[in-house]
């Protein structure tokens, strides 16, 4: 089995000839504080971000917007 070249996975029909590029572009961690959600977001353009909500649903919903708006 060939070995994938760095930052690329196997993937497809064919996993000894197929590569699929892989890059990280955010990280994302949920916590949850006392009564509270937290969600830290990091990416490239807009770095370290925190989002806070009394629910999970809410902070994920502020996540998707703030993501969606910086990617597309």
């Amino acid at each position: 089995m060939s070995k994938a070249p760095e930052n690329f996975i196997r993937g497809g029909t064919f996993p000894n000839q197929v590569y699929f590029m892989q890059e990280l572009i955010c990280n994302i961690e949920f916590d949850k504080e006392d009564d509270e959600f937290v969600a830290k977001l990091r990416t490239e353009m807009g770095g370290l971000r925190e989002y806070n909500g009394v629910t999970f649903e809410e902070v994920l919903n502020m996540v998707m917007i703030e993501l969606q708006e910086e990617f597309s």
